[in-house]
């Protein structure tokens, strides 16, 4: 079960890292704006040098956010190419008016869970974060000497 348990972990991370090949960056989810579909210990893969449409989800350079950008979805794009984002769970659209020069990349590909034990090392993780590190951390403690004892 141990050994299960951990395949599912590497699967998640792999997930999370094969598509860096193609130029898609990470980025880790710290914040419940854009629930119920993306939630924090998710990891997102945007596409840097796409220009973004009307419903897409943009990583974008946020001067005001704590971590310096914020992953929301376009609302509306203005006829002068700027526009406006809102996160899935905000009330209200963002105030800024967003151009292309803010846009890090566009939403390709989001692996659910696959930063829990990040989000825990960052200081953001909830109760159930941090039961799904102990128990990933258990499983790996199981494995590892489950390997070193000798069998008759």
């Amino acid at each position: 079960m141990a050994t299960s348990w951990l395949l599912v972990v590497c699967s998640l991370v792999v997930w999370s890292l094969a598509p860096v090949v193609l130029g898609w960056k990470p980025s880790l989810v710290l914040t419940g704006s854009m629930w119920p579909r993306i939630k924090p210990g998710d990891v997102v893969l945007v596409e840097p040098g796409r220009v973004p449409q009307r419903g897409q989800v943009v990583l974008l350079r946020d001067p005001d956010a704590p971590t310096g950008r914020v992953l929301h979805r376009v609302l509306r794009v203005e006829a002068d190419g700027t526009f406006v984002t809102k996160g899935d769970a905000n009330p209200t659209p963002d105030t800024s008016v967003r151009s292309t020069d803010d846009v890090i990349g566009v939403a390709r590909l989001m692996v659910p869970g696959a930063g829990r034990v990040a989000l825990l090392s960052s200081g953001h993780g909830s109760p159930a974060d941090r039961t799904w590190g102990g128990l990933t951390l258990a499983a790996a403690v199981v494995v590892i000497l489950a390997r070193q004892t000798p069998r008759r």
